[in-house]
């Protein structure tokens, strides 16, 4: 009896992985982030997800601002638990009140975001480029 197991692995994001972090942003967004913003979080919290040797999801922290920039998971390898995986990891490399925005339209990750403890704070009105308010969710890390 064989079964293919595919491993995933979390690691630190490396120079050599934005080109496939940016199509994983591009497929995930209408407005992406451009590339120059991944490469200025090289040296922050900055973790992908690794399944034999192609990048299927990314999150992005920053320690100093307790916010998490972005979290993507490419659209083939949703709803396999990947997105949960980096967010418990990223979160065991934080402290406080971590906070996050997201747009109030996107239900699925407002929910997502709720299964893992965060909680509404308020609205942020026309918080976006193109005018779309965000809600501002936190959680406490010990």
């Amino acid at each position: 009896m064989h079964e293919e197991f595919q491993i995933v692995k979390i690691r630190k994001c490396r120079k050599e992985d934005l080109d496939e972090i940016y199509e994983i942003e591009r497929v995930s967004f209408n407005y992406p982030y451009p590339p120059f913003v991944f490469y200025s979080y090289l040296n922050k919290l900055f973790f992908v997800a690794e399944e034999n040797g192609r990048i299927i999801g990314y999150i992005v922290g920053d320690r100093e601002r307790n916010l998490i920039v972005s979290i993507a998971v490419h659209p083939d390898y949703r709803r396999k638990g990947y997105g949960r995986k980096l967010m418990e990891y990223l979160l065991k490399h934080m402290h406080g009140e971590v906070i996050l925005q997201v747009r109030k339209s996107n239900k699925g990750a407002i929910e997502f975001y709720k299964k893992l403890g965060f909680k509404e704070k308020k609205e942020i009105k026309s918080y976006y480029m193109d005018g779309e308010d965000a809600i501002l969710m936190v959680k406490m890390i010990d």
